[in-house]
């Protein structure tokens, strides 16, 4: 079962995060260690920087809720040693935070996800007052089977993990901060799943995210078959490029350039051969008029239709079924 004493014993061996803060005059560095949640445990001394309001351990996750409050500005920079999520709950501080070798800062809000990863440094400049977080790590390895190598994400992926946008991700972690704080008998399976299941959506956005495309990036089986599928229901409603791309899980510039990099071709000419192929079934096994046929594969006229199909075979739809 998870949470047992070898998966206490690793968390608690091991620094989550290598900080140093300045405060005013006063400068620090030291090593944040997740407290376990067992009462009088003193294996490391406790975090000038905020209180762990509660904690919830796995063999692979880690879930943390803490609360922090300062009464003067501070700066701070923080290497992570693991994978892992953190949100903020709530704030009374403003909050600027950014890679360290990076010039650029973000302001955060209650709610963003901030990803971070093992090695990369990020700085922060908060205001005085009073913050609540949620943090959900990971240990590396188990990450990388599910997310995959992280040495190889790109520029624009880490960039973008800095604001991760993802409703079911931060709903993951609002369960997860209520089973730290209330614990029950399953407390620990629930951790364990929903923080596989965070793992998984987080791939599923890393794909999204990437604009520079993975060498030998291609399209699978079934996101071929989701797009065929999504192409045969249309009905009444013209295709597009970002709705093929929606259906099969992608942003729209990611999904164009992976299908054209496959195939060679434009996803639009793709679709419109498509439309083609729809046309000459429907003008041929049915005696719909043309006005019909038209609303069925998106066009707003009969005419927009015609001139189309002329274009795509060089005769217009009257003259295919005429002559079939």
């Amino acid at each position: 079962m998870a949470n047992n004493n070898k998966s206490e014993t690793d968390a608690a061996s091991a620094p989550a995060f290598e900080m140093q803060w300045q405060q005013g005059t006063t400068q620090a560095r030291e090593a944040i260690y997740w407290e376990l949640t067992q009462p009088g445990n003193h294996m490391h001394p406790g975090s000038r920087l905020r209180n762990a309001l509660a904690s919830l351990h796995t063999d692979t996750t880690h879930v943390e809720v803490s609360d922090m409050d300062w009464a003067a500005p501070i700066t701070l920079q923080f290497t992570p040693n693991r994978v892992g999520f953190s949100s903020l709950v709530s704030s009374s501080a403003s909050v600027e935070y950014g890679y360290t070798d990076e010039e650029t800062l973000r302001s955060t809000r209650v709610g963003k996800i901030l990803f971070f990863l093992p090695g990369r440094e990020i700085q922060a400049r908060i205001a005085p007052g009073r913050l609540c977080t949620v943090t959900c790590s990971f240990d590396t390895h188990y990450a990388e089977s599910i997310i995959g190598p992280l040495d190889q994400l790109s520029h624009a992926q880490l960039h973008n993990a800095l604001d991760l946008r993802s409703s079911l991700i931060s709903s993951i972690m609002l369960r997860l901060m209520h089973e730290a704080l209330y614990p029950g008998a399953i407390s620990q399976a629930v951790a364990e799943s929903f923080g596989h299941a965070m793992l998984t959506e987080c791939a599923h956005w890393l794909k999204a995210q990437d604009t520079d495309l993975p060498i030998g990036g291609q399209l699978t089986a079934r996101e071929l078959q989701i797009m065929e599928d999504y192409l045969a229901g249309l009905s009444g409603k013209a295709p597009s490029v970002a709705d093929l791309a929606a259906a099969c899980g992608f942003s729209e510039r990611y999904f164009s350039r992976l299908f054209r990099k496959m195939t060679g071709i434009p996803v639009s000419q793709y679709i419109k051969s498509a439309q083609v192929s729809k046309a000459k079934v429907l003008l041929l096994e049915t005696d719909l008029p043309l006005k019909e046929i038209a609303y069925r594969l998106g066009y707003s006229t009969s005419a927009n239709f015609s001139a189309s199909f002329r274009a795509a075979t060089g005769i217009t739809p009257g003259q295919f079924r005429k002559a079939e």
